[in-house]
């Protein structure tokens, strides 16, 4: 009677979608609190699940707190970039939060202040933890091809923020076993270990780094060290379909240290040095095409960066996930680093690489703004270009509660590329943003983009462990190949809904969706409906269809 009992206790608090957690507690007035000075830090914690929420104390989600190691109170203070006798500063307090939202181990992340009578403030850091023990189980489809993925993984390892992952996947006929651990903080510094080995049945790679970023604006120094290695068959595609294959093997190594350059506070210029070195070796498989054969490439050389910051951040939450916090940047942000990979200092001949960007945030009105970014990158080599690519994104935000809270997204991008490397190239399908049509159905070195999704939500949180919404969408794309044009003939489109799914509690808060599409023109593939069951968004804030143009490394250290 009594496991009876609590289950209808459980179901009906589940299906009753009750707000997931208490308020935290309000701050005061932001106007008051510039030139105060800070008197007390205190920190709150709250566990995945808050027992003085109704439906959150029974014994399922009691259980699942005392299986949790909760995130230890030191670990959150170290993120924390005021101290108490400092003056209270919002940009201060905005960036403390971002380091505590990029932990990866909280749900939920706010500081706020308290006035005290002696005209001071306490500052309280309000967390509550995320499950971080997650199995992972993933099966789905996108663009014509399924994948199936099993593994588990920490994320914060007995409360100290550190993490580890196994995993197995089998995307068409390959499978992958991949381990990962992760340090943001090795041996209590500032400096994040990583590393991560993989093998598949087509080859292997590894890859490990160890950088001290520009933490936060007033970060006087930030220095990394790189190192990667891939053996792996590199697959090329024509009409959806793979027509050549050959074997990559490659080796990345740099290094790199940046200092800040003035003391402006919301305006940050930094400048880096560093070092870069590039081998990728291509060799023949029975399925190459004669032609498709890339040249082999050494790079070794010096190399320089600037970069500003104009700080402008926003927070805001049902953009590309659905509950948690994301934190944007409606200021200005340029970049720029350069080296010359020289024959003297080991490349296979002289050349000069450079990477570009600038982005620029708008706000248009409370939960409404765009974000637009351009960019180049490539090689040069006897005055001509190398694997130059130039793209340009826009992308807008239109929250309403129209009916319903709504997100309608708006995303636009331009693609160019000049003499691309055989092995990049620019590509539209199913897994670039254009869901009506296979995987890589399109292929060219220039690419036209467009995206248009309603996101709605529903309310309240389904059994206290995930929040449901859906879509409306609409995609536009075109691909033009060497010496051609874009041409209105070549346009692509498709429409369709899918359902979204985000779980509350666990460590990511990714958004799970499932598509289906269908195409207004012809391509390649039998069917004009395809079906997408996949974990986040279908297409990416910046640069989709040129995500396998391999471009000039920017900065570590930003």
């Amino acid at each position: 009677m009594k496991r009876r009992r609590a289950l209808r206790v459980f179901l009906a608090a589940a299906m009753a979608a009750a707000p997931s957690a208490r308020a935290f507690q309000s701050p005061e007035p932001p106007e008051e609190l510039p030139g105060r000075t800070i008197g007390d830090i205190r920190v709150e914690r709250i566990n995945v699940f808050d027992p003085t929420v109704p439906g959150e104390n029974i014994w399922p989600f009691r259980l699942a707190n005392k299986l949790h190691y909760s995130t230890r109170e030191y670990v959150i203070r170290r993120e924390l970039l005021f101290a108490p006798g400092d003056i209270w500063d919002p940009l201060i307090v905005i960036q403390s939060e971002r380091n505590l939202r990029a932990n990866g181990s909280f749900r939920r992340a706010d500081i706020v202040a308290i006035k005290r009578p002696d005209g001071r403030v306490d500052a309280i850091v309000q967390t509550q933890d995320s499950w971080t023990t997650n199995p992972r189980l993933s099966a789905g489809t996108e663009g014509g091809e399924t994948f199936f993925g099993l593994g588990l993984e920490e994320g914060n390892i007995f409360g100290y923020g550190k993490s580890a992952a196994f995993d197995y996947t089998r995307t068409g006929r390959k499978t992958t076993n991949s381990l990962s651990y992760g340090d943001p903080r090795f041996f209590g510094s500032r400096m994040a270990l990583n590393g991560q080995y993989e093998r598949s049945t087509t080859g292997d790679s590894g890859a490990a780094s160890l950088t001290r970023p520009f933490y936060s604006l007033d970060s006087d120094n930030a220095r990394a060290v790189a190192w990667i290695r891939t053996v792996d068959e590199v697959p090329l595609y024509r009409n959806g379909d793979e027509f050549s294959k050959f074997l990559q093997r490659r080796r990345t190594v740099e290094a790199s240290a940046g200092v800040r350059l003035n003391a402006s506070h919301d305006f940050v210029q930094r400048g880096e040095a560093g070092w870069y070195a590039d081998r990728a070796q291509f060799e023949p498989l029975p399925t190459t095409i004669a032609g498709t054969l890339p040249y082999d490439r050494e790079l070794s050389g010096p190399t320089v960066g600037y970069s500003w910051v104009h700080a402008r951040y926003i927070k805001e939450n049902y953009i590309d996930r659905m509950e948690r916090v994301e934190d944007f940047n409606l200021g200005n942000e340029f970049a720029v680093r350069g080296g010359w990979m020289s024959a003297v200092t080991g490349s296979d001949r002289d050349r000069a690489i450079f990477n570009v960007s600038n982005q620029q945030g708008i706000a248009l009105s409370p939960g409404r703004f765009a974000i637009a970014r351009v960019a180049m990158t490539g090689r040069t080599v006897n005055g001509s270009v190398e694997n130059g690519l130039a793209t340009a994104n826009l992308n807008v935000f239109w929250k309403t509660n129209w009916r319903g809270d709504h997100t309608l997204v708006g995303h636009i991008e331009g693609g160019f590329g000049r003499y691309l490397d055989r092995e990049s190239f620019i590509s539209l399908g199913g897994n670039t943003g254009l869901r009506g049509y296979k995987n890589n159905s399109f292929i060219g070195d220039k690419a036209l983009l467009l995206n248009f999704e309603d996101r709605f939500f529903f309310e309240g949180e389904w059994f206290h462990l995930v929040r449901l919404g859906a879509a409306l969408f609409v995609d536009t794309g075109a691909v033009a190949t060497e010496n051609n044009a874009l041409l209105l003939r070549s346009i692509k489109s498709d429409v369709g809904a899918g359902l979204r799914f985000a779980s509350t509690r666990s460590r990511s808060g990714g958004v799970a969706r499932i598509d289906l599409a269908y195409a207004l023109n012809s391509g390649p593939g039998g069917s004009r409906w395809v079906l997408s069951v996949k974990g986040g968004q279908a297409f990416n804030l910046f640069n989709s269809a040129s995500s396998r143009v391999d471009p000039s490394p920017p900065s570590r250290l930003n």
